[in-house]
Parts: structure tokens; C-alpha cells; sequence
């Protein structure tokens, strides 16, 4: 038994050496299953075993000292590096793939992605990329790829489409905006006349690093075949990849971005408004105010002119947001009647909404 703190310090530091060790090697072996599942075309996720793992670290939760909840902690960060570094295999023949706006930070993610997969990247860009091969001339990017991918601004993904299908490309064309009506008239004609189109939305930004989970929308603009190779460009990659029709998109844009964005943006101004300082409220804040500062604050830290066009741009962004200056409404009203039915019968609506009572 050590005797004094630096000791005991010193054990700690070696068992802590020895679980990073087990976990690499742990690493190890997921990283071989994942290739002899690619090898014979298996799924990547097994529901059940992963059930099955949690269920092992929980039943030693107790005889190691922590509780349960750790260890489906544990158990859970365990799987999903596991399972996100058997996502990364690549899983398909590699493709040429050109980046329009490469070197804009979503136009970067894409371009690691693509690369992480096995795919052959060149991007065009006004500024050129110092990480993957870079070509200034539109025709010749174009010519050169099977797959074009337009990482543009709302404000000039328009223009920039037009000019990429002026040029007659031969492979699979989609953008990654976050509101589709601009560029929809452009894509349904493209697709009218036999082209391969699609359009794209990650529903992620690109800090991002993990696909794990995440949602990807594939909007299907008329084009079957677009469609299908779009979906398949991004379904081995960990994330939920769903196909909507593209005239679907932008309303729900505007309230899966556009009102929780609002409601962001209201907070925060709220809180400017309001007289007390950050460490006041830091000081009595809740659990509840923390988790909703956070994500207050980040949607603070964002682009403006990004954030701007999303809420401007979207022609369901009045419907979204009247909902909800009407919800804000209803209650203030129930807060301040003298009885709580009217606010009971709010919190009722939304429980139901979420499924009821856990």
C-alpha cells in the first residue's frame, strides 16, 4: 500500500497508462473487424451486440466501483470510436470527385471526407487549396470528375450551378445548400433533360467529426439515378442518410434551423436586454439555463450573413416564425392567468407531442 500522495499519484498515472493501452488495443481489434466486415459486405452496426457490450460493463459497474450510468458512459464512448473508425474504411470503388468552394470550411470537411473514403479529390476555388489538388478552371475541373459537388454560399449557388451545368458534366452533380429554393427550378430542369442531379443538406457544421448518428437529407430533385448515387456516396458513412423530395426541404428547414435559430437569437437578446450580467446569472444559473445558454451561445458565435440568408432566403421562414411569436404569446397568457389550466393543458400538449410520460 503506498504511503504518501505522490505515490499513490504515481499508481494512479500507471493504471491510467495501462487503460489507454487496453483501449488501443481494443481500437485494434474493432479496426479488424471493420475491414473483415467490408471484406464479406456486412453491416457495420449490430444493434444487439452493441446492446450486448453495454449490458457487460454494467453488470461489473458495481465490482468496479462506479455506477451504472458510468459505465454505460463508458460503454458508449467505447462503441461509437469503435464503431465511427469502422465507418471510415473505405467501402466503395473510389471515384473522382470535384469540390466546388473546397476551400470554404464546409468545402474542406467534404473534401477530408471524400479522401477519408478512398476517393480522389480535386477542388476549384478562388483560393486555392494547399491539402488536395487544385484546379482554377471550372471547365477542366468539371471534365475531370464523376462527381461535382457545389460548396457554395446561398447567395451564389444559383450563378455557380448554372455555369456547372452549362458545361454538360457527365457524372453526378449536387449542392450542399442549406436552403434549396434557389437552386431547385435549376436542378428539376437538369434532371428533366436525362442529367444526373441531386441536392445535399449535412445537417451538421464543420467541426464535426464524427458522422456517427448524424442526419444527412438527400433531396430528390426528378433524377433516379442522381438520387441513388448520392444516397450511396454517403450510407456507408455512419450517419442517417434520409431521402426527401426536394420541394419538402426548405419547410422543414424552417423549423428544424429557422425557428430553433430564432429562438437562439431571442435568448441572447434577452439576456443583453435584461440588466444582469453573465456572472450574475452564471452564478445562479440552472440546469436548465446552462443547456440552454449553450446553445444560445453558439448559434451567437456563428456567421451572421450565414444565419441571415437561412431565415431570409427560405419562403416558409414567416409561417415558422408567426408560429412562433403565437406559441411565445399563448404563454405569456397562461403565465399570467390566475389558474394553471390553460399552462397545464401547454406542458400536456408537449408531453403527448414527445410520447407521453416516461
Amino acid at each position: 500500500m503506498p504511503d504518501n500522495v505522490d505515490a499513490i499519484r504515481w499508481h494512479i498515472e500507471e493504471v491510467d497508462n495501462q487503460i489507454m493501452d487496453l483501449i488501443g488495443e481494443r481500437m485494434r481489434l474493432a479496426l479488424q473487424m471493420g475491414q473483415f466486415k467490408v471484406g464479406k459486405g456486412m453491416a457495420v452496426r449490430h444493434m444487439r451486440v452493441e446492446e450486448q457490450v453495454e449490458a457487460r460493463y454494467v453488470s461489473r459497474a458495481k465490482q468496479s466501483g462506479i455506477s451504472e450510468e458510468a459505465a454505460r458512459r463508458i460503454a458508449h464512448t467505447l462503441l461509437h470510436e469503435s464503431v465511427d473508425a469502422q465507418f471510415r474504411i473505405p467501402h466503395s470503388e473510389p471515384k473522382r470527385i470535384t469540390v466546388v468552394g473546397g476551400s470554404g470550411k464546409m468545402g474542406a470537411w467534404l473534401c477530408r471526407f471524400f479522401d477519408a473514403q478512398g476517393h480522389k479529390v480535386m477542388v476549384n476555388d478562388i483560393v486555392s487549396s494547399t491539402s488536395f489538388p487544385y484546379e482554377n478552371d471550372l471547365r477542366r475541373a468539371v471534365s475531370h470528375a464523376e462527381v461535382v459537388v457545389l460548396c457554395t454560399p446561398i447567395s451564389t449557388a444559383k450563378d455557380t450551378l448554372e455555369k456547372v451545368l452549362a458545361l454538360k458534366p457527365k457524372g453526378l452533380v449536387f449542392d450542399i445548400t442549406s436552403i434549396k429554393a434557389p437552386v431547385t427550378p435549376l436542378l428539376e430542369k437538369a434532371a428533366e433533360k436525362g442529367m444526373k442531379v441531386a441536392s445535399v443538406h449535412p445537417m451538421f457544421g464543420p467541426d464535426t467529426t464524427s458522422l456517427l448518428d448524424r442526419n444527412i437529407l438527400v433531396c430528390d430533385c426528378g433524377s433516379k439515378e442522381g438520387t441513388e448515387e448520392a444516397l450511396a456516396l454517403f450510407s456507408s458513412s455512419g450517419a442517417n442518410v434520409h431521402s426527401i423530395k426536394i420541394g419538402e426541404h426548405d419547410r422543414l428547414m424552417s423549423v428544424v434551423l429557422g425557428m430553433p435559430h430564432a429562438l437562439s437569437i431571442a435568448f441572447f437578446n434577452a439576456l443583453t436586454n435584461s440588466g444582469l450580467s453573465r456572472e450574475e446569472l452564471e452564478r445562479a444559473s440552472s440546469t436548465t439555463f446552462r443547456h440552454q445558454e449553450c446553445t444560445s451561445r453558439r448559434v451567437a458565435l456563428e456567421n451572421p450573413e450565414l444565419y441571415y440568408e437561412i431565415q431570409h432566403v427560405n419562403p416558409h421562414t414567416r409561417e415558422a416564425l408567426d408560429l412562433l411569436v403565437r406559441s411565445i404569446e399563448e404563454i405569456r397568457q397562461a403565465a399570467m392567468a390566475e389558474e394553471g389550466e390553460e399552462f397545464g393543458r401547454l406542458m400536456e400538449n408537449g408531453r403527448n407531442y414527445y410520447g407521453g410520460r416516461e
